[in-house]
């Protein structure tokens, strides 16, 4: 008899409680059918794929490079060393990425998870009809959302794959056209879209796939293939439903507030540490200093990631008017600037948890508490690179020094309104619909300005671009949209970045100088806009060639 594994989740995604789980790992399909909640709990272990791909989880993409807005130019890893630093050796060595040594190849993983799916489906048919259809329905419409998920990566990452819709296919099979392989994510998508409800009665599903995320996600899965009418019919229906909203604070979408998240959110994974449900964001963004007790022990490390200079250049004044370094000296560049900016970076002289951010060296006095270490000085520094360190991501109420394991319990938000309009706006500038282009992008710049501007200026796909570099920072889409855009060359090759080396007197003067942080000039190559096949699949499927350049 068949036997099916359950893949047992650390942790149930995005739930404001867990699921329990049988205690077994093992079911054949008596079991699996026997009741509507032994099936559930089946269900249960496809939400494994977004806690092991959503930004930093388990299995991120891009192996050690946990959250890949490291791969740009918005985030640099601190460390130089391979581990913590892996991010800094792929964006930075030729070869480092290869055939061989793929680190973005979820190839194996997508098709695992699809032969489970196909599993299921199967025997749904055989066992499933003692069920009620709408039932039936939302089983295989939250499979085939992960399905959909997942396939996306996987064709963001290395093009286009082969569609399995059957445990029949043919081991050896072609790669289908790029159309075949987006037909085939829409129609999951909207197969969810129709059979999965708004929103789940039961409080004991919260956090089950609705029919908002799916149509949320297709905006996303639609822009990388290009269907840009697809896009804003999708954006609209999410649009219409007013279910969403953008938070009017900026800063609130990100804060650890379970009893009242805001409602720009409309897909993420959820934890909870009193129930050991939990992720170690704070290890990785926090400040230095926050791991030192009152009684100056040092506990644990963090500060393994921090932005960049020229995430920082970026920001608006709070006029909505752009900075200008050239006339704004560095002394004064973290002043007037929009609420992003506020919400986003940590900077000297910042409030953070009731006191200042301290990132200067000492000339002749005591360096700053969170201090700043030159890139590759020391291997592992867990202390700004930059100047400057991760507030969007960071619990400002937790004391990382009382805790070792740096246990985190905010939100990993995946899906955002924001996003779908920017996804929206995208598509309306390729259709050369640029006024409508225009408004989404006011919608959303004016929430974090003093005063609303009511004019874009300038090219409208830079100024449209720059938003969503803003916006979406340190969310896990800046690597992948310089890529899409085909102009992560031009941003990244043979560039270095920079950040801010701040010294202090011993009469309090602070003298500022930009360095750069990188110790070699960054790497991308024309091939990176599509990464490799798998060697085993090129080996055992002789109707398959290598991605171009590999």
């Amino acid at each position: 008899m068949k036997k099916w594994t359950l893949l047992f989740l650390l942790f149930f995604c995005f739930c404001k409680e867990t699921i329990d789980f049988l205690p077994t790992n093992q079911y054949n399909e008596q079991v699996i059918w026997d009741t509507e909640n032994s099936v559930n709990l089946y269900v249960n272990s496809f939400y494994r794929i977004l806690t092991d791909y959503i930004q930093y989880g388990s299995n991120p993409i891009g192996s050690d490079a946990t959250m890949p807005d490291g791969l740009s130019d918005i985030l640099k890893y601190t460390s130089s060393s391979p581990g913590d630093g892996t991010a800094n050796f792929i964006i930075s060595q030729d070869g480092y990425t290869s055939v061989n040594s793929n680190h973005f190849n979820i190839w194996s993983n997508a098709y695992s998870w699809n032969t489970r799916i196909l599993e299921f489906l199967e025997d749904l048919k055989k066992y499933g009809n003692k069920f009620d259809i709408n039932l039936q329905n939302r089983w295989k419409g939250q499979l085939l959302f992960f399905r959909a998920y997942i396939f996306t990566l996987l064709f963001r990452n290395q093009g286009a794959f082969i569609v399995r819709n059957s445990l029949n296919d043919a081991v050896q099979l072609p790669i289908n056209k790029e159309t075949e392989c987006w037909d085939f994510i829409e129609k999951d998508l909207d197969f969810c879209a129709l059979n999965l409800p708004s929103e789940w009665e039961d409080a004991n599903n919260d956090g089950r796939i609705t029919k908002w995320i799916a149509v949320a996600f297709k905006t996303r899965a639609m822009l990388y293939a290009k269907q840009w009418q697809k896009v804003i019919d999708a954006g609209s229906t999410v649009l219409n439903s007013n279910k969403f909203q953008l938070d009017s604070n900026y800063a609130n979408i990100f804060k650890n507030n379970k009893s009242s998240r805001s409602k720009e959110i409309i897909l993420s994974k959820r934890y909870d540490v009193a129930n050991n449900i939990y992720n170690k964001i704070d290890a990785l963004v926090t400040p230095s200093f926050d791991n030192v007790g009152p009684d100056g022990t040092k506990n644990g490390n963090s500060a393994k990631v921090c932005p960049t200079q020229e995430l920082v250049d970026a920001y608006f004044m709070q006029d909505g008017s752009e900075y200008n370094p050239q006339l704004i000296p560095d002394s004064n560049m973290y002043k007037n600037r929009e609420s992003r900016f506020y919400a986003s970076i940590l900077y000297n002289g910042a409030n953070w948890k009731g006191r200042k951010i301290e990132t200067y060296l000492g000339d002749g006095i005591a360096d700053g508490k969170d201090r700043i270490v030159l890139y590759k000085s020391t291997p592992d520094p867990f202390a700004t690179v930059s100047g400057y360190y991760v507030r969007k991501l960071a619990d400002e109420n937790l004391l990382t020094y009382k805790d070792p394991l740096k246990r985190s319990d905010q939100d990993c938000i995946e899906i955002r309104f924001a996003e779908v309009l920017l996804n929206m706006a995208e598509a309306y500038i390729e259709l050369n619909r640029t006024n409508e282009a225009k408004q989404i992008i006011l919608n959303i710049r004016n929430r974090s300005l003093q005063t609303d501007i009511n004019n874009i200026t300038g090219d409208i796909k830079q100024q449209y671009q720059k938003e969503r570099m803003l916006e979406l920072a340190f969310e896990g889409h800046r690597f992948w949209d310089l890529r899409r855009w085909r102009i992560a060359k031009q941003i990244l090759n043979g560039k270095k970045m920079h950040g801010i080396l701040i010294t202090k007197n011993a009469n309090g003067q602070l003298n500022y100088n930009r360095i750069e942080i990188d110790n070699v000039p960054r790497i991308y190559l024309d091939k990176f806009d599509k990464f490799p096949y798998p060697l085993s699949e090129i080996a055992n499927n002789k109707f398959i060639n290598q991605v171009e350049g590999w």
